[in-house]
């Protein structure tokens, strides 16, 4: 008797138990260059630094503002402004940049301002369709009723590397 109820009861918590699908997470970070929204995933961001001196390099393409001394490695200090080619064509003011995870380059991007982190499911990215690794945007991202565009870091190594003749 005891063997039934407890098959009983087997049975019953498992047709009620619902299959719950973990979402996976993705966090990114929001910011902003002049007055307009950009996002990348977090996880393409080794460091937030402020406050730091850019060294000018002759000869380089208007893009390359120069490079700054992290903890005493050289980066490549990138205005994205200029490529993207937004209205207001004045650089940031404010010295904050976004140092990039890169196994092989050391590349910074001028920002204006971070604005916040934000966790969105994984697939929330609205990807543009039959894009290649050299344009400025994978996509974008919805957040706050907004559509936010997400800069491809990868593109300003290419272009990088293609105008310097290093590829």
């Amino acid at each position: 008797m005891n063997e039934e109820i407890i098959d009983q009861i087997a049975q019953k918590s498992q047709s009620e138990t619902e299959v719950v699908e973990e979402k996976r997470m993705v966090t990114w970070l929001i910011f902003s260059i002049a007055k307009k929204k950009y996002a990348v995933r977090s996880g393409d961001v080794l460091e937030i630094i402020r406050d730091v001196s850019v060294y000018k390099l002759p000869f380089m393409p208007s893009y390359i503002e120069g490079v700054l001394n992290r903890r005493g490695d050289p980066y490549a200090v990138i205005n994205p402004q200029v490529l993207i080619n937004e209205d207001d064509e004045t650089p940031p003011q404010e010295p904050l940049f976004l140092i990039l995870k890169r196994d092989d380059d050391q590349i910074s991007i001028h920002i204006s301002d971070i604005l916040l982190f934000a966790e969105l499911e994984e697939g929330n990215l609205n990807q543009i369709p039959e894009k290649n690794d050299e344009e400025f945007f994978l996509g974008t991202i919805s957040y706050g009723g907004e559509e936010i565009p997400v800069l491809n870091t990868n593109a300003f190594e290419i272009l990088i590397r293609k105008d310097l003749g290093s590829d």
